[in-house]
């Protein structure tokens, strides 16, 4: 199972590699122009990816910060430019990249705990969590690629099966 979610998760930074090689080709812009969607701005799509893979990082490892610090740390307005977003998110890529180096078979299957900014507390395995992530990414991915794609920079495709075939 492990190395499936190491796959896994090379798979989500493959494709958000992908994501910001044509973020990049945007203007400032265009990159951080509102947008019509879930959030306001492709800017404002990748912080958010990149929010939930710090926040279950940090719920993972067992720190207790709540989403609200979390959302003041990766708020799209400390972003201003691609790089200094891609600095932040690749220092995340590597840590997360440790952290589930280092986690054994066993532990995949523990349940992490955390509460919600409501402060209602659930539980999910890692696995489940890794899957979230995966999942998550690929719907904000598919946003931004749209936007991306409306602005003459498309990604192409970002599906799975490419990953593997580009691997």
């Amino acid at each position: 199972m492990q190395a499936y979610i190491l796959q896994l998760m090379d798979f989500n930074y493959w494709a958000n590699g992908l994501i910001m090689k044509y973020t990049e080709k945007c203007k400032t812009a265009e990159f951080t122009r509102d947008t019509p969607g879930s959030q306001n701005s492709l800017r404002d799509i990748l912080c958010h990816i990149m929010f939930g893979e710090a926040l279950w990082l940090d719920r993972m490892q067992g720190k207790p910060r709540t989403s609200r610090e979390m959302r003041e740390k990766y708020s799209p307005t400390r972003y201003p430019d691609t790089k200094t977003l891609y600095g932040e998110w690749f220092d995340l890529e590597l840590r997360m990249r440790a952290f589930i180096s280092a986690l054994s078979e066993e532990q995949l299957h523990q349940a992490v705990r955390y509460a919600r900014a409501d402060e209602a507390e659930f539980e999910n395995t890692f696995i489940d969590v890794f899957t979230q992530l995966a999942f998550h990414g690929m719907q904000h991915r598919a946003e931004a690629a749209i936007i991306l794609t409306d602005l003459g920079h498309s990604p192409g495709s970002i599906d799975f099966i490419t990953y593997l075939r580009s691997a």
